[in-house]
């Protein structure tokens, strides 16, 4: 095999070609127009021919830069396509999940067993976020988002949609047997900070609002505020989806059947192209049984 020119070298021609600037070549590759003209000198010198004419403000590709700038830019490519299938190929027992962190601890985690049952040979990777998942970025191939619908160029299921209701543990209604609204506005009231509104909304679907709250407890994410429930601090507005197990297993009780039903809800997305892979069409499926249970 004759010898190759240097890659730096390769990757700092093709940037100044496709920008006709090595300054603008330098800012993408992150080094300097000088270092950028060096790279092309050397590989001019080893060719034995000029790839660019020099202008005094500009550059432009000469007659054999442009011939070879179709061959280097064909080589890149079919390196990029080979990487690319290479990474599917590792990739396709790796399921990479991106969801809000109330969402993963009180709703997701405790079901995930039962995935791995059913596909012990697919490894999910679970990272947290209350921020919309850029997929061009992030490595990420699937994303449970919270929202009012499913953004341009993704594709995906509502998977539940947002439902408030008020939950405190058992003990509380030993004085109270029959609460009213009026009864849980007394009470001291948990909720997160991120979700200021939920009370106020909840006692207005009861029929009281504009209801001042007089004592509270504001915690920093709604998975802690329904903790704080479970741990008797007072009555916490919750998501039905997230408290659905603890309502089961009598670990909570809802006080009040005055359930809120918002315009939001929980989708599972990722990007349109992505929809064939064999692991992502297994888990949609999975997570769709598990989102459709009775409650």
């Amino acid at each position: 095999m004759s010898r190759l020119p240097p890659l730096n070298a390769l990757r700092a021609f093709e940037a100044a070609a496709r920008h006709l600037s090595f300054k603008l070549a330098a800012v993408e590759l992150c080094v300097t127009p000088g270092a950028v003209s060096r790279h092309i000198g050397n590989l001019e010198g080893d060719l034995g021919t000029s790839l660019f004419t020099r202008h005094n403000r500009s550059i432009t590709l000469t007659r054999h830069g442009e011939t070879y700038l179709e061959g280097v830019r064909d080589a890149f490519e079919r390196v990029e396509r080979a990487t690319a299938d290479l990474r599917s190929t590792l990739d396709e027992n790796v399921l990479r999940l991106t969801l809000p962190p109330t969402c993963a601890m009180r709703w997701l985690v405790p079901r995930l067993a039962g995935f791995h049952t059913r596909y012990p040979d697919i490894s999910v990777r679970i990272s947290t976020s209350h921020e919309p998942v850029d997929f061009g970025r992030a490595e990420v191939d699937l994303a449970i988002q919270y929202g009012t619908g499913i953004e341009d160029g993704l594709a995906g299921d509502r998977l539940f949609d947002e439902v408030l209701v008020p939950v405190c543990r058992p003990a509380l209604l030993d004085e109270i047997p029959s609460p009213r609204a009026q009864d849980l506005a007394d009470s001291v009231l948990l909720h997160s900070f991120r979700r200021p509104h939920d009370w106020p909304r909840w006692f207005e679907a009861a029929g009281i609002p504009d209801r001042k709250i007089e004592r509270e407890i504001v915690f920093e994410n709604s998975s802690l505020t329904v903790q704080g429930a479970i741990d008797g601090l007072g009555v916490a507005i919750a998501q039905a989806a997230f408290v659905r197990d603890e309502l089961k297993a009598g670990r909570l009780v809802c006080p009040i059947d005055v359930p809120l039903r918002t315009d939001f809800g929980y989708y599972l997305v990722c990007p349109k192209e992505k929809t064939r892979q064999k692991k992502i069409r297994l888990f949609q499926a999975w997570i769709a049984d598990e989102a459709s249970a009775p409650h």
